[in-house]
């Protein structure tokens, strides 16, 4: 039993040991910023743009209570995020950054494995995670992950890629289903972020009617957040934000996600005639300009002949004989006059 204490005790003490340190790196506004030594830099830049992007998250939330401190925890590598974690909290395997909103903590990584990835996106999406929770205690999952995607402004094309397959196989997610769909794995999880995000996305540029003309003014989402925080389920608070039941609102993203997305593989084979046209053109262009090159060195061979014609020197013959012009017979003087009388 003592050898069992011993060995566990040796456990903990390699993983206390493996735990990273943490020190003070800045602090701008509500943001406090912990990092690690070689990540205080970084940790500064995060630190100047967390409070205004806190501002522009707010402009969601009007009206709203809103977080008062946060602490964010820096981290090199992403597998180091569940020993940085609140006590009991852990984090996700393929997680970059984790929000717990009840607490106001934020942990992020820089890296996953060998791979690089700008910590800036992921501090964004995480404080929307801790905005919407600071506003609205009981949001369902798909709206937290969609609304916080809203304001990190990041795109990824596999999430593109994922989107254009639920769409051309009718694959989507059941709305009554979309919360029970975010496990622990990631790849299984991946759908119903990137339906999570896509819908969120597209309540708040709907407008309240369901008109082609609306510019897509944000208040009606923003009303329908404000009804969630004053207490109405998601479905209520569709009906008043939007003036149709969450169901409906559903489906009519279901038909802007066809819309957009299975015009797509027509879009890339106009795209891809495009492109051969233009490598045609341009091969054409070469072509033509090499026989043009070609005829030009032609008619200068041409022209030149023409001219070696009209200036046709005849070859030297010598003269026959003695030479009339030597000038040996120019030496003797001719005669003198002869007199008359």
């Amino acid at each position: 039993m003592k050898w069992l204490v011993a060995i566990l005790v040796l456990l903990w003490s390699q993983v206390a040991i493996a735990k990273p340190d943490l020190t003070f790196a800045a602090r701008s506004g509500r943001v406090t910023v912990f990092a690690e030594a070689e990540l205080h830099d970084t940790a500064k830049e995060l630190a100047e743009t967390a409070e205004a992007t806190l501002t522009r998250i707010a402009g969601d939330l009007v009206g709203l209570p809103a977080p008062k401190e946060i602490e964010v925890r820096l981290v090199r590598d992403s597998s180091d995020l569940p020993s940085i974690a609140p006590g009991g909290r852990g984090a996700p395997e393929w997680a970059i950054g984790v929000a717990y909103p009840d607490l106001g903590i934020i942990t992020v990584a820089t890296r996953r494995g060998m791979k690089w990835i700008d910590p800036a996106p992921t501090l964004r999406h995480e404080l929307a995670h801790i905005a919407l929770g600071a506003a609205l205690r009981h949001a369902p999952h798909w709206l937290h992950e969609g609304f916080a995607y809203q304001h990190s402004r990041e795109w990824s094309w596999e999430r593109a890629e994922t989107l254009a397959g639920m769409a051309w196989f009718g694959s989507t997610i059941p709305l009554d289903q979309l919360d029970a769909s975010f496990p622990a794995q990631e790849q299984i999880a991946h759908r119903a972020y990137a339906q999570s995000y896509d819908f969120v996305g597209f309540l708040s540029r709907r407008g309240r009617w369901e008109d082609k003309e609306d510019d897509g003014d944000r208040w009606p989402f923003r009303r329908f957040l404000g009804a969630i925080a004053a207490g109405a389920d998601p479905d209520l608070a569709a009906r008043q934000a939007f003036g149709r039941p969450l169901k409906q609102l559903f489906d009519e993203w279901r038909v802007d996600l066809d819309q957009r997305y299975m015009l797509m593989p027509m879009g890339l084979f106009g795209l891809a005639i495009w492109i051969f046209c233009a490598l045609l053109l341009t091969a054409a262009y070469f072509r033509r300009r090499h026989q043009n090159k070609r005829r030009l060195a032609q008619w200068d061979v041409e022209e030149a002949a023409r001219h070696a014609k009209a200036v046709n020197v005849p070859p030297y013959v010598p003269w026959p004989g003695e030479d009339p012009f030597d000038d040996d017979l120019d030496d003797e003087k001719p005669p003198g006059p002869r007199l008359m009388n």
